[in-house]
């Protein structure tokens, strides 16, 4: 599957939109998908726009896998999977750094959509409340200068990033942890 110029690319999450019932999230594979997030707005030029925004923005990362706490998102593997992102996030502009991760919410009975986290601090890749995620064969580019970390793992659990390779302009660090167990980057 080839997606372009899109504002997000893959959006895995956990809520508990009904009291007393709590969800599971497993047994996922994603196979073959190459993604290119827009640097711009993605939607212009459509027939129906979402809203102009004021005030700017740092673009948000095209995976997201978020569970909850006690509610682990479990079992999903990606398999050949490229994404660029455009990059160029903007540290003035930041809400969460990586010493503030406890500063993203939860929201579990608000309805799933990404840019209800406000700005995570990643740009490729942001996991959360998860165990036995495998990434095999995965490809991440940045086109610009980014602040943020293009793998950002929070509360997650033996799991494996195989064949995985990250290019961006800068040379740093690609992985950061918070909380993870047992993680595998190779």
């Amino acid at each position: 599957m080839n997606v372009l110029n899109s504002g997000h690319a893959i959006f895995l999450r956990i809520g508990e939109r009904h009291k007393g019932k709590k969800s599971r999230l497993e047994n996922i594979r994603i196979k073959n998908v190459t993604a290119e997030i827009a640097a711009t707005k993605p939607d212009a030029g459509y027939e129906y726009e979402g809203p102009i925004e004021d005030m700017p923005r740092n673009i948000s990362p095209p995976i997201i896998i978020a569970g909850l706490p006690g509610s682990l998102i479990k079992n999903v593997s990606f398999t050949n999977i490229e994404l660029k992102h455009p990059g160029g996030g903007n540290p003035q502009f930041a809400k969460i750094m990586l010493n503030e991760l406890d500063k993203v919410p939860e929201i579990p009975a608000s309805y799933p959509e990404f840019s209800k986290f406000l700005e995570l601090p990643a740009w490729g890749i942001y996991i959360r409340h998860a165990s036995y995620i495998q990434f095999k064969n995965v490809k991440l580019s940045c086109g610009k200068k980014d602040y943020r970390t293009a793998i950002v793992l929070d509360d997650v659990h033996h799991s494996q990033f195989i064949c995985t390779t990250v290019k961006e302009p800068e040379n740093k660090k690609s992985l950061h942890q918070h909380n993870t167990s047992e993680i595998i980057f190779k």
